[in-house]
């Protein structure tokens, strides 16, 4: 992907796609700088039959959520941290979300890294940008649709294995300045669209959770694309970081013989 296809929208065309039809990359923050273009967003949106995050948040089950994201076998971070790693976390949590770990003692370790991370950003907005256009695209009656299921989704908890990512929350807080460079630098290639750097950026931050985190699920998310696409006109609005990269979902749709068309906006 050269330097001047430089966006976040693409429309998706070729293997019987309803016209038209389009991939967005979001991110799950209310920071204003998210929502540039907004405006035209949201006439793409109007301009199909069917919406599609990454689960249709319809699905959405918090008892199951928060089943699914506890550590398991009865154990806590105590068991997997030590002492000087734990305190070094509470204080960094505190700091940036005012929360005590030991409310999140029994949760998965991605959980609280997700917290955190979101913390990094300025809440400008009442809803994440991605919650945003799910709540738009519900006012207009679209057909409302998930890439994946939410049981899908939230069984990444257990496929990660729990020790390396305690080894992710570890680095966290033993070096909390070059964890936050790296967010900071995320959200700057996120708004100038830079798709190529923004995934390898984000393969750095999540070390050798990606397979899980991000190819697999690419697999599922482009094959449901194209399935969702030929019975109606789709927009669909899923995390930037599954989109770049050799794995990415748009090389595997261009794969499978789509024609993609940057969308400067």
């Amino acid at each position: 992907m050269s330097k001047n296809k430089n966006t976040l929208l693409w429309e998706i065309s070729g293997r019987g796609i309803k016209s038209p039809s389009y991939f967005f990359g979001t991110m799950h923050v209310r920071d204003k700088r998210a929502f540039r273009g907004i405006d035209f967003l949201t006439d793409c949106i109007d301009s199909c039959d069917s919406f599609a995050a990454e689960f249709n948040l319809q699905d959405a089950d918090y008892h199951k959520l928060n089943s699914a994201a506890k550590i398991p076998d009865n154990k806590s971070l105590n068991d997997f941290l030590n002492p000087r790693v734990y305190a070094k976390l509470d204080k960094i949590l505190k700091r940036e979300t005012g929360a005590n770990l030991d409310d999140f003692r029994f949760s998965s370790p991605i959980l609280l890294f997700n917290v955190i991370s979101e913390a990094q950003f300025n809440s400008d907005n009442n809803l994440a940008l991605d919650s945003a256009l799910y709540s738009m695209a519900e006012k207009m009656n679209k057909i409302m649709l998930g890439l994946e299921t939410f049981d899908a989704q939230i069984s990444v908890f257990s496929k990660v294995d729990i020790k390396e990512q305690c080894r992710s929350l570890k680095g966290l807080a033993t070096n909390f300045r070059k964890f936050r460079r790296e967010i900071n630098k995320s959200a700057e290639l996120y708004i100038q669209g830079d798709l190529q750097k923004l995934v390898a950026n984000t393969k750095k931050t999540i070390g050798s959770m990606r397979r899980i985190l991000l190819y697999e699920r690419n697999v599922t998310m482009a094959n449901n694309f194209i399935d969702i696409a030929s019975q109606h006109s789709l927009f669909a609005a899923v995390g930037a970081g599954h989109f770049g990269g050799q794995k990415g979902v748009l090389r595997l749709l261009k794969l499978k013989g789509c024609k993609l068309q940057p969308v400067f906006y």
